[in-house]
């Protein structure tokens, strides 16, 4: 059960960073940006819980306001990992909150 999660992970992973220009680890100044962007409450940057895997959480974060916003309209795209020893239960469980109340119903 174990080896299937992790593949359906690191597919979904696979399939998230083909949309990724960057896959970056989050510092401190990082995870508060994330944990303000997870909200939505500003539609030119937003952020999404992905998962966590092997000690690392990680989100997805998509902003309008980049150094190319100026001469296209296309978002710039990071995906941020944060090891999950320097989070405390309540980012994560802001983060996957946010996750759940946002994701589209099956």
């Amino acid at each position: 059960m174990r080896i299937v999660m992790a593949t359906i992970f690191s597919l979904f992973f696979i399939r998230s960073m083909a949309h990724a220009d960057l896959l970056k680890r989050a510092d401190k100044a990082d995870i508060e940006m994330l944990l303000s962007a997870v909200s939505g409450t500003n539609s030119s940057y937003w952020a999404s819980y992905i998962g966590n895997s092997r000690g690392r959480v990680y989100i997805q974060y998509e902003s309008a306001v980049h150094s190319n916003s100026l001469f296209t309209d296309k978002m710039s795209h990071v995906i941020y990992w944060i090891p999950e020893s320097e989070l405390s239960a309540k980012q994560l469980t802001k983060f996957v909150e946010y996750k759940n109340k946002y994701e589209p119903e099956k």
